[in-house]
């Protein structure tokens, strides 16, 4: 890779946990999200590929939103558009809070992606300014393990209102505790983080990001994100459902079932953070992509759902140690003066991959095998996990 442009100057922050726990308050809703959202559309009767659309909207906003704010970022600083995104997020909440149709899941689910685009972007673009290279794996699962625990907290709320009053009304009451913390996440953002690098658009140019995104390393890197979110998001709107409909189990059982993965989440990610700092990213990635396609492939086929639920905290222990690693790599790579940019592309990749995943695993759920969708994901993901060794076991810690 050819020398990087000289950054522009940094600016240093007074708090640099400030923007973890905006972080952490952003994610409160996260759990409930992802358990409350598939149900909530079968009660209304739509089918496994409408539930899918959901999950494409969510990532299709990101998808859009992603590479212009990470060139956004570049020009014109990073601070705003990581204060702007709790915005979004309190409004998303307060549109779930009042939904009583399809069409107000679907306005929800944009907005949210709009300031998931704003936050997860610019907190990554952040903690590449504030931390160097052997501490940036270390930071960036700080900040995973927050968002973990903030949903953690979030959905002992969510759940807890799920347990004393109808499901409509705990929806109601939960979003609008969600979207309370949203604001104060705005708040605490616009009060504790500060800007990070100038704004310096004149340092920017439009033949640099070019000849950045152009680079092997670079384009072999947004493979490897597509695949893995690709194979993660097949089987996100669906695998809700294949238990409920197998076992014929409630949601609150559900979540009882996969509370420890979210502790596996909330705790994990700081440490192997960390152990990408020390032995490098490609073999963190490697390692955790490949034990999560494995446990992925044999998942439908145990023969209880205790079973299962010990197979989704092995597949949560995957991912918690190949995300750090990826995140850090992609900083890695990237120029101090385009590091939103490379940044907000790779997320972008990402977002293609979480957007296209869910319409494939609801079709082959809806009109095939339902076991095949995680036999599907679990190649993918033991492909991705060959290629990221394959592409990046020379990427040394400089």
């Amino acid at each position: 890779m050819s020398e990087p442009s000289k950054p522009t100057a940094t600016i240093s922050t007074t708090a640099p946990s400030g923007h973890v726990t905006a972080v952490f308050l952003g994610s409160a809703p996260f759990v409930l999200i992802n358990f409350g959202l598939p149900l909530r559309a079968d009660d209304l009767g739509v089918d496994a590929v409408g539930i899918g659309f959901m999950y494409t909207l969510f990532t299709g906003a990101m998808l859009v939103f992603r590479p212009l704010v990470g060139a956004a970022l570049d020009r014109y600083g990073r601070r705003w558009f990581f204060v702007s995104a709790f915005g979004f997020y309190a409004a998303s909440m307060a549109v779930f809070a009042r939904s009583v149709d399809v069409i107000d899941f679907y306005v929800a689910r944009t907005l949210q992606g709009v300031g998931a685009a704003l936050m997860w972007v610019s907190a990554r673009t952040i903690i590449a300014d504030l931390y160097d290279l052997k501490e940036r794996g270390g930071a960036m699962g700080r900040m995973a393990a927050a968002s973990a625990q903030g949903s953690m907290v979030g959905a002992t709320f969510g759940f807890t209102l799920l347990g004393f009053l109808p499901f409509a009304q705990a929806w109601m009451w939960a979003f609008s505790g969600y979207a309370v913390l949203a604001v104060l996440a705005l708040l605490w953002s616009w009060w504790k983080v500060n800007e990070t690098r100038s704004p310096a658009p004149q340092q920017t140019s439009s033949v640099n990001w070019r000849a950045l995104l152009s680079r092997a390393p670079v384009r072999r890197l947004f493979v490897i994100v597509f695949l893995s979110m690709f194979g993660s998001a097949l089987i996100e709107p669906i695998y809700l459902l294949y238990l409920k409909n197998k076992y014929d189990v409630g949601v609150m059982l559900l979540a009882w079932v996969f509370l420890p993965a979210g502790v596996v989440f909330a705790i994990l990610p700081r440490y192997a953070g960390n152990w990408s700092d020390r032995f490098g990213r490609a073999p963190l990635i490697a390692t955790g992509v490949c034990f999560a396609g494995l446990v992925s492939a044999a998942l439908p086929f145990w023969p209880s759902l205790w079973m299962i639920a010990v197979s989704y905290v092995l597949f949560s222990i995957g991912w918690a140690v190949a995300s750090p690693a990826e995140d850090a790599l992609v900083a890695d790579l990237a120029p101090a003066d385009l590091r939103g940019t490379l940044i907000g592309a790779k997320e972008a990749a990402g977002g293609l991959g979480a957007a296209t995943g869910p319409l494939l695993g609801g079709y082959i759920y809806e009109y095939h095998a339902q076991e095949a969708a995680f036999v599907v994901n679990g190649v993918i993901l033991l492909i991705t996990a060959f290629l990221a060794l394959l592409w990046f076991r020379e990427q040394a810690l400089r």
